[in-house]
């Protein structure tokens, strides 16, 4: 049986219903109309429980314990994994409008578990130098703080040249320890991490941000409005709850 605590889906459920406003998708309009049928209509995912090797094709399991940010109860009904780049206009409207609200109706009553996922979409400048800076804030315990600054000041460092002496001020601000975050950051000590949320996220058709997964459900790609979300995840919550109830795994 699959564990609350892991992350799965399968790469064969990777494929996008709907085009929903998205930094990197083709139309920034939804070209259906998407209703909450659309969005969550794809079969049940596998219960796969053996990490895939490199390369796996479809039908293969992701697991993603090891990577991102995890907010919430382990245990919630719901399990949520969103994809997402620092620099993508988009993500920062999810951020900034529509996630605080999710976060305090969903996530913090226990029916949501959440995973952030930073990944580098190639559109934008300076993307990596603030992963790079979320990352080894994240190693310090500080992701949230610095990813609220990374994107709540977004044009700071993504418009301007260079982006150091902006990205230091953030995780001073954070409240990092200098020292070691500077270290982390010349070090590049979180590539990995960064790399390999990009390579996940391009392995299960990740074409624009933000993008999520429910999972057992196909993706939700671009910055639904908080009405939609709100819907998408009441009907996700009730059927993990009928599913619960029927005593389906």
């Amino acid at each position: 049986m699959r564990s609350p605590r892991s992350f799965l889906f399968p790469v064969a459920a990777a494929l996008c219903v709907a085009a929903i406003a998205a930094c990197g998708s083709e139309s920034s309009q939804p070209a259906v109309d998407s209703t909450t049928a659309d969005l969550l209509a794809a079969s049940q995912a596998g219960q796969v429980e053996e990490r895939p090797s490199p390369g796996a094709g479809a039908g293969a399991a992701v697991m993603l314990d090891t990577l991102g940010y995890d907010v919430g109860d382990p245990e919630a009904p719901v399990r949520m994994v969103e994809f997402s780049d620092f620099g993508c206009g988009y993500c920062r409207t999810f951020h900034m409008d529509v996630w605080p609200t999710i976060e305090r109706e969903y996530v913090a009553t226990g029916k949501v578990y959440w995973k952030y996922v930073p990944m580098i979409l190639g559109r934008f400048s300076n993307a990596r130098e603030a992963a790079m800076a979320g990352e080894c804030a994240g190693v310090q315990g500080r992701f949230t703080p610095m990813s609220d600054l990374l994107f709540g000041e977004q044009s700071s460092w993504k418009d301007g040249g260079d982006p150091d002496p902006v990205l230091e001020s953030m995780a001073e601000r954070a409240g990092v320890d200098m020292a070691q975050w500077r270290e982390c950051v010349a070090n590049d000590a979180r590539a990995d991490r960064i790399d390999a949320g990009t390579q996940v996220s391009r392995q299960v058709g990740v074409r624009g941000t933000p993008t999520f997964f429910i999972m057992g459900y196909a993706p939700l790609p671009g910055a639904l409005p908080l009405d939609l979300f709100r819907e998408v995840l009441d009907t996700a919550y009730a059927q993990a709850m009928r599913d619960q109830a029927a005593g389906t795994p």
